[in-house]
């Protein structure tokens, strides 16, 4: 979370938006384990398949917003893509498992999480693996090289 706020400051809108959305999540789903906070006690006097359906509907809303990121993503190297593909990928298994109650589903959705983890990873390593400190810049396939603007005369525009 605090990470987000950081980038925020520093003017990164995007990286901000997706760290500080997910810090809170993360920091929600842990105050939801905290004794006496009454999340588990509630949640134990429901029945199971209202609970498995509850978890599916906040996997189907953290769906929307990851594919948000991943569209604005689109213009970004293909590991940023991957990454948000994947992550994608697996919020909308753990939906669909937790709707069906398929732990097959569910399995695979995981699975999805082990690659997004994988080429997370690989992202900061691309970031912090670079010709500064590194021997080489580690491939990201960057895809997309915009169109540099100009003005009616044919001039680039100069920032």
């Amino acid at each position: 979370f605090a990470a987000g706020l950081w980038q925020i400051a520093n003017g990164d809108t995007f990286e901000g938006a997706a760290f500080t959305s997910f810090g809170a999540a993360w920091f929600a789903k842990g105050l939801a384990q905290v004794p006496g906070v009454g999340v588990e006690a509630y949640q134990n006097n429901e029945s199971p398949d209202l609970v498995r359906k509850q978890k599916g509907l906040i996997a189907l809303t953290w769906g929307f917003w990851v594919t948000i990121l991943l569209l604005g993503n689109v213009k970004s190297h293909v590991a940023n893509i991957v990454l948000f593909a994947t992550l994608n990928l697996e919020i909308y298994f753990e939906c669909a498992g937790a709707w069906t109650g398929d732990e097959r589903i569910t399995k695979a959705g995981a699975w999805f999480g082990f690659f997004c983890g994988l080429s997370a990873m690989y992202n900061a390593a691309a970031i912090l693996l670079n010709e500064e400190n590194f021997w080489f810049n580690l491939p990201v396939g960057n895809w997309y090289t915009p169109t540099p603007l100009r003005d009616e005369e044919g001039d680039l525009y100069e920032e």
